[in-house]
């Protein structure tokens, strides 16, 4: 099959379908630039001047002085300029208005911000906030458990991820007033 309805096992419990995981993580990683942005009063004005239609050199010269003075080092915007251009999928979606990245922080920090899920809030701020990879989680795992295995650990952070992203997908799609049946096909059977 080309393109599978469902990435992984069958009968996996935590997997969401593929266009699930993908919206998902569209999401995730649009929230992610925008908290990383909007982290200084510097990033509202980056995101004011994605939002609107038009961009002009007048109106980026004023927006990179105003982040000059709240405080945005050189080397941070362009590290998140290089992260943008250098990025495999380049797309639209890159970007988040303010009242949507308020709204996926806020179904973030209603869902993951308790006793039983505070440390998957960690790793998706570490994967999609900070930008860590896979990898790099994995690594940082093994150093706090040298006794375990880098596969272990890069598995364990697989999963983490999976299930943190099955957590917040319903909720999501609540806070966004979307269908969260909308990816099955109509032909399609419903598993037990």
């Amino acid at each position: 099959m080309i393109n599978p309805s469902e990435v992984g096992k069958s009968g996996e419990m935590v997997r969401l379908r593929t266009l699930e995981s993908i919206w998902i993580q569209g999401k995730l990683r649009m929230w992610g630039r925008w908290s990383y942005i909007g982290s200084g009063s510097g990033g509202n004005m980056f995101n004011q001047l994605l939002v609107s239609g038009k961009i002009t050199k007048t109106a980026i010269n004023d927006a990179l002085r105003r982040m000059k003075k709240s405080g945005i080092s050189k080397p941070e915007l362009e590290a998140f300029f290089k992260e943008i251009i250098s990025s495999k999928n380049k797309s639209g979606l890159a970007f988040c208005s303010d009242e949507e990245g308020l709204k996926i922080d806020g179904v973030i920090a209603g869902v993951l911000m308790n006793e039983d899920y505070r440390s998957l809030y960690g790793v998706i701020v570490d994967r999609h906030r900070l930008r860590k990879s896979k990898l790099q989680m994995a690594n940082e795992l093994l150093e706090k458990h040298p006794d375990w295995t880098l596969i272990t650990c890069r598995r364990r952070i697989d999963t983490w991820i999976s299930l943190a992203e099955s957590i917040l997908y319903a909720p999501l799609c609540d806070a966004f007033g979307t269908n969260g049946d909308r990816f099955y096909l109509q032909s399609e059977q419903e598993s037990a």
